[in-house]
């Protein structure tokens, strides 16, 4: 609830709906390093919000 919307929607395309960075990158018309990094800090973000260590499975 508390991530910005471009996190959120990343989240949900590459773990709710199985795409892979490349199609994201397509499907949002973003570079997919940018995909990759906004990943990255979305994932940071929840594991602060959760407070504790965890393991990243895809």
């Amino acid at each position: 609830m508390n991530l910005p919307r471009k996190y959120k929607e990343l989240i949900i395309l590459y773990y709710y709906e199985g795409l892979s960075t490349g199609d994201i990158s397509s499907m949002l018309k973003i570079p997919e390093g940018t995909v990759r990094s906004r990943l990255f800090r979305a994932r940071t973000v929840l594991k602060s919000n959760i407070g504790g260590k965890i393991e990243y499975e895809r």
